[in-house]
């Protein structure tokens, strides 16, 4: 980046000197020199594109971590006090986010051990945010688990979800719902509220702003974790977060 600067400045200065023009005065034929010049420096030192090309990435990454680390301590405020369906212990200690699809299978993978994480700990504290990115009846899903947990049975409801390793189709979805002993009636009507589509407009806005593109994802402490992770991982990441408090 240096040496381009320093061609830039050493063509200006030659044309200043030898004609008697400063930079911003330079005729379309001397601007057009310059160019000639800086364009044959480039392509006898192309390690000085590369260089700044390194440069100007390192500047972005900087600048999207920067933005990332801020909408997590954001989400992690307004989670203090969510609309949002919570698992496990409602005051643990520590807060784990999760985005996910009911009909994603890495979603499913990971359940067990977001299931095993949650009894032997006994202190954590998962917010669910429902992220159908995977076509309509993810999102009939996602509207009926909504839908459930104002009837209290968000929790069986999710695992029967889970539990089932097909596609999951509308009928599909009324059935788990069914098993778990949901007023159907009432579920369908609650399907339609405004609260769970501004709960899933305000998931997908998180998604948007943390850069999640697909799921699962987790926010565990102050780490975006986006795919799948085995219970391990998590457990570390749990640690993690544990001991910055």
């Amino acid at each position: 980046k240096k040496r381009l600067i320093t061609a830039l400045g050493l063509s200006a200065a030659l044309f200043a000197s030898s004609s008697g023009f400063t930079a911003e005065a330079l005729t379309p034929a001397q601007k057009a020199e310059v160019q000639k010049l800086i364009g044959s420096y480039l392509k006898e030192n192309p390690e000085v594109v590369i260089d700044a090309i390194q440069a100007w990435r390192k500047k972005q990454d900087a600048a999207e971590a920067a933005m990332t680390k801020e909408a997590i301590a954001e989400l992690m405020a307004e989670t203090k006090d969510t609309r949002s369906p919570v698992w496990g212990n409602p005051k643990g200690d520590v807060t784990i986010v999760e985005f996910f699809d009911y009909n994603c299978p890495y979603c499913k993978k990971v359940f067990p051990s977001v299931k095993k994480l949650i009894a032997d700990d006994g202190n954590i504290r998962v917010v669910m945010k429902e992220l159908p990115v995977l076509g309509p009846n993810s999102e009939y899903a996602a509207k009926a688990a909504l839908a459930a947990q104002k009837q209290g049975k968000y929790d069986q409801f999710h695992a029967q979800m889970m539990n089932k390793s097909s596609r999951l189709s509308k009928e599909g979805v009324l059935s788990a719902a069914e098993k778990v002993g949901l007023d159907m009636d009432q579920l369908k009507k609650d399907m339609e509220s405004p609260a769970v589509q501004q709960e899933l407009e305000r998931a997908s806005v998180w998604a948007q702003r943390l850069g999640i593109n697909g799921t699962p994802a987790f926010v565990i402490g102050d780490q975006l974790i986006p795919g799948a992770i085995d219970g391990q991982q998590m457990k570390r990441y749990v640690e993690k977060a544990r001991a910055a408090k």
